[in-house]
């Protein structure tokens, strides 16, 4: 009995620290978190690539400057000056954006400011030296007022007028959700943080939202062309251009979130094997 008694004690002692190792963690995956996650990526980089591009007047107007909607008013001030002896063609898309910028502002509907023509004048000077002309104030006055006067005039045809009240309407409605994807994205940031579930949804959010945006994006590059049909097809091609360039940072912006996600997936599968 006393042997049996001291290899009872001998395989308890034995049994005894294993019962009292811990017990390893199980991670618990949230798929649903991740879908979430992955709708408001989606909603936030759509709605904020919109307000940043075709919804910004000084984006807008760079694309405009580069169409036949700028073209035109470019090769018109450029002909009155070479029948004031300024040749050269001194006015180009960069001189005269910030006009074209205004323009794109008063089709928003906002408040428009006075427009530096530090540029202009600077362009038209230089090139007039070159010709070896002299171009007095009065002259680049008269330049800076006939391009406002152009571009008010390439604006405020009836078919620039129809797409402005959609235009005005679109930006209103990406405004309100952009809100709301802020708002969202905030309660959603604390609930994970609250369930220490940030960073095993932020891979799966990334990645899949910006599979979508993707998506999206190319869906509206698609789809663009009959969504803003007016009466003129210069206009038409003018939006045309406009959407395709902001959905083009659209689709680069969700790539961009798709490479972040799979390294950040990556990243927290080594750490959490580790």
């Amino acid at each position: 009995m006393s042997a049996e008694s001291r290899m009872a004690r001998y395989h308890f002692a034995d049994e005894e620290p294993s019962q009292q190792q811990p017990k390893p963690t199980t991670y618990h995956r949230r798929p649903a978190l991740a879908r979430w996650g992955a709708l408001l990526v989606l909603l936030l980089t759509v709605t904020l690539g919109l307000k940043l591009t075709v919804f910004n007047a000084t984006y807008t107007a760079g694309v405009v400057s580069r169409s036949t909607v700028g073209e035109k008013v470019i090769n018109r001030l450029n002909n009155d000056l070479n029948d004031l002896g300024v040749t050269g063609d001194p006015v180009t898309a960069s001189v005269i954006q910030p006009y074209l910028a205004q323009g794109v502002t008063q089709l928003y509907g906002q408040e428009t400011t006075t427009v530096d023509a530090t540029e202009l004048t600077n362009a038209i000077s230089a090139q007039a030296s070159s010709a070896g002309v002299t171009a007095s104030s009065a002259l680049t006055t008269q330049v800076a007022k006939q391009a406002q006067k152009l571009v008010t005039k390439a604006f405020n045809t009836s078919a620039m007028q129809e797409a402005a009240a959609r235009l005005q309407r679109a930006r209103q409605l990406n405004f309100y959700g952009l809100v709301a994807a802020l708002l969202l994205l905030v309660v959603t940031l604390i609930y994970a943080l609250s369930i220490h579930h940030f960073l095993g949804s932020l891979g799966p959010s990334l990645a899949l939202g910006g599979l979508l945006t993707i998506l999206v994006g190319l869906a509206g590059w698609l789809g663009l062309p009959l969504l803003v049909t007016t009466s003129t097809a210069s206009v038409t091609a003018l939006l045309t251009a406009v959407g395709h360039s902001s959905l083009s940072v659209v689709i680069f912006a969700g790539g961009a979130e798709l490479i972040l996600g799979l390294l950040v997936l990556l990243g927290h599968r080594t750490f959490r094997q580790a």
